[in-house]
């Protein structure tokens, strides 16, 4: 339910589970690498599905909503929730309507 989330972001999305390096073996430490990349260059829909929103910087969540016509302001997890919504709404636009 939409509503109970308050236009806020749950506490896992913020913090995913994420997956653990074939390399060290160490616990949650896997996520992409954005600092580089150009914010028009991102590939959202994955960052939704694979639940690695959270990587993004909040310059790079305020560009998403800024192209998704939302109002690009305030906290990191009220940016968090605008980003999910408004790529679930493209995702699944019946859950919206």
């Amino acid at each position: 339910n939409f509503v109970t989330l308050r236009d806020r972001a749950l506490a896992a999305w913020l913090n995913p589970e994420l997956p653990k390096c074939s390399q060290s073996g160490k616990e949650n430490s896997i996520r992409p690498i954005l600092k580089d990349i150009k914010k028009k260059a991102i590939n959202w829909l994955f960052l939704l599905l694979s639940q690695m929103l959270s990587s993004c910087t909040i310059d790079q969540l305020k560009y998403l909503c800024k192209h998704t016509n939302n109002r690009p302001t305030g906290v990191k997890d009220h940016l968090h929730y605008l980003s999910y919504m408004s790529l679930l709404k493209q995702l699944v636009p019946k859950w919206f309507a």
